[in-house]
């Protein structure tokens, strides 16, 4: 079941800050609206283990886009949901007006304050079943679900989907992974995203998981962002974004 997103729970999330990730750079703001419900975003639950998590959607404004019938797990840093969602919730939109629907999980649970889990293996198990609920939703074809992740996420996004069914390409953002090629099953095409000089998670952690996925036979494409930061600013979110959903129309066709 799905409810709006008021006012109040938008603020909460950081939305008017713009805020990403430690080391990251701020976007812009994106909270605008003095009343009502956050325009295009939903609020809806999903299970893992034993708890319910939460999950912002944001819905198709077109039956007839380039993309209807697609869908993408977009998927926050460390930082958590609070601190991500205002770079995701503007190119969320702008996917959606492409006839994507974009599931945003809280795969932490801190989506109301605190923090579910601090066990990578839950946080694991939280992406993998977020990924079968959106399959679940409606308009959404089971075959065309990605996956987008930014640092921590990003790690999720590839761990999961060359472990895991349901998870038809993935897009990591400075992020690597930590799985050995022997135990990769399955093989999405992959695109890396990464800064040239990332504080956080090296330029070379990055490369050194491409080799690992390609020796998989896994199809992986690479674009670095000339930066010596961990994060970025709103315009280069947006060429982010863009570059993303060129690969996932090639990639979930």
């Amino acid at each position: 079941m799905q409810a709006p997103l008021n006012r109040r729970q938008g603020l909460g999330l950081g939305l008017g800050l713009g805020l990403s990730s430690a080391g990251a750079a701020l976007a812009g703001p994106v909270w605008t609206q003095d009343a009502g419900t956050l325009e295009g975003v939903r609020r809806g639950s999903y299970r893992s283990r034993d708890r319910d998590l939460g999950a912002l959607v944001a819905t198709p404004t077109v039956t007839d886009g380039p993309m209807s019938g697609a869908a993408l797990v977009l998927l926050h840093g460390a930082g958590g949901i609070r601190r991500d969602f205002g770079n995701f919730y503007g190119n969320a939109r702008r996917l959606a007006a492409q006839g994507y629907t974009v599931v945003m999980p809280d795969y932490f649970g801190d989506i109301d304050g605190g923090r579910g889990s601090n066990d990578p293996e839950r946080w694991a198990d939280a992406v993998r079943d977020a990924a079968l609920w959106t399959a679940t939703l409606r308009g959404v074809d089971p075959a065309r679900v990605g996956a987008m992740g930014y640092s921590r996420g990003g790690y999720l996004a590839g761990e999961v989907a060359v472990r895991e069914a349901g998870i038809r390409a993935v897009v990591g953002v400075c992020s690597a992974g930590n799985v050995a090629a022997r135990r990769m099953v399955r093989k999405p095409p992959v695109l890396l995203i990464y800064a040239a000089d990332d504080p956080v998670v090296p330029a070379v952690r990055t490369r050194r998981w491409a080799n690992v996925l390609e020796r998989a036979g896994i199809t992986v494409e690479t674009h670095v962002i000339d930066v010596r930061r961990h994060g970025f600013f709103e315009g280069e979110w947006a060429d982010i974004f863009e570059r993303s959903d060129d690969f996932l129309r090639r990639s979930m066709t």
